[in-house]
């Protein structure tokens, strides 16, 4: 009896899904990419620093360090627990200083479903029930290996895996990598955008910039 249990559940484990979707983000948890644009790749890292509360409800606070060349800008968001694209507040730190946008004028920035590029639960695009994912291994700069789930929608292949955090591995479009992870880690990053910071911010000067 021992025996057969030992192999049903080794049998269990050999066919088990590499991907059962987003993981359960902790606070400190970190992902690290390098995006290929027009011009100079960049890197972006993706923090998830918990949560805080705004206007009396909780909120995810998920901050990015985006890097071109010798420029840094760094953006704080708030949004809703479970639905990402509803943002609360978007805070952004350049050398001139901190700027932020309130939940009433977010809408002139964002597209209502646009959201800020990031995922703390699994998409729906993402679901680990659909059918005909096909699944590779992701090897990172340091030669770490992941296991990863493939999803195709025309000429875009995006890898997720559910051993990193926010999810996305790699992204090609028409067969050519265009952002890619390089680092990760669960714990550990910190914010740069303090929440004293964050609540006492400012409305930019204009012009608005447009990230549609």
């Amino acid at each position: 009896m021992k025996k057969l249990f030992l192999l049903i559940a080794t049998a269990a484990l050999l066919f088990a899904s590499p991907y059962t979707g987003f993981m359960k983000l902790s606070k400190g948890a970190w992902a690290k990419y390098e995006i290929y644009g027009q011009n100079h790749p960049f890197t972006l890292i993706t923090k998830y620093l918990g949560t805080t509360i705004y206007k009396g409800k909780k909120v995810n606070v998920v901050e990015t360090e985006m890097r071109i060349e010798n420029m840094e800008v760094v953006t704080q968001y708030w949004s809703a627990i479970g639905n990402d694209s509803l943002l609360k507040k978007v805070i952004t730190k350049t050398p001139n200083g901190v700027s932020c946008f309130e939940e009433e004028m977010i809408g002139t920035i964002y597209s209502k479903d646009q959201g800020p590029g990031y995922h703390t639960t699994t998409p729906k695009h993402f679901n680990p029930k659909k059918p005909n994912i096909t699944y590779a291994t992701y090897t990172l700069p340091n030669g770490k290996k992941i296991k990863a789930a493939i999803f195709k929608e025309g000429d875009t292949e995006v890898w997720v895996s559910s051993q990193v955090p926010f999810g996305i591995v790699q992204v090609k479009e028409k067969g050519k990598v265009v952002m890619r992870l390089i680092d990760f880690g669960l714990s550990g990053a910190k914010a740069k955008i303090g929440l004293k910071e964050a609540k006492m911010c400012t409305m930019p000067t204009l012009p608005i910039p447009s990230f549609q």
